[in-house]
């Protein structure tokens, strides 16, 4: 790749010979962004410092005296690395971009079977003779899906697996999340 004003050899978002940043990437791809190797356990001060490194490099403070096309592809990529830095922070976003290439379903709300649907609707029956009984299997059943999902992006990170089944365990953990979070009939906050 070459800078857009000097016509230099570019390797980084910002031209080393006449220090203009360069156009964005047109896709978000965070790891790539912020020169992370793409996995699921994530280490958040190496995210951090990575993001930290990026951003004093093309803060926008820094162009302020600069043509305005510097001053936008600045704006630009603080923009792509805050999205960047956000979405590897938080794990189910960053679990939805490694399996799907997007931070969150594309679909409103999460796709469920029917089987888990139907267990469910009998938590609630249940719930009726047993305050709090939904909450208690959500929470439960939220801690073990989490761990499943651990455990298939463990295995996808020794080269033992893929991550066709992250969307539904994504799926059902927001579900699931809900539920435990959800207020009881009688206005309290369940959590």
């Amino acid at each position: 790749m070459t800078c857009w004003t000097c016509h230099e050899k570019v390797a980084g978002p910002v031209c080393v010979g006449c220090g203009a940043p360069q156009p964005p990437p047109a896709t978000l791809d965070p790891y790539a962004l912020l020169g992370l190797p793409r996995r699921y356990f994530v280490d958040a001060a190496e995210v951090e410092q990575a993001y930290r490194a990026l951003a004093r490099k093309l803060h926008p403070d820094r162009y302020v005296a600069k043509p305005p096309a510097w001053r936008r592809f600045a704006l630009q990529w603080t923009a792509l690395l805050n999205e960047a830095r956000t979405l590897l922070k938080d794990e189910n976003r960053r679990a939805w971009w490694l399996a799907t290439g997007h931070p969150a379903p594309r679909e409103r709300g999460p796709r469920l079977d029917p089987a888990f649907l139907e267990e469910i609707f009998e938590w609630k029956e249940r719930e009726l003779d047993e305050p709090g009984f939904v909450r208690e299997q959500a929470g439960a059943r939220e801690a073990a899906m989490r761990a499943e999902l651990h455990d298939i992006f463990r295995r996808w990170e020794a080269g033992e697996g893929d991550l066709a089944p992250v969307e539904d365990r994504l799926s059902r953990l927001t579900y699931l999340s809900g539920l435990a979070r959800e207020k009881d009939p009688h206005g309290e906050h369940r959590h």
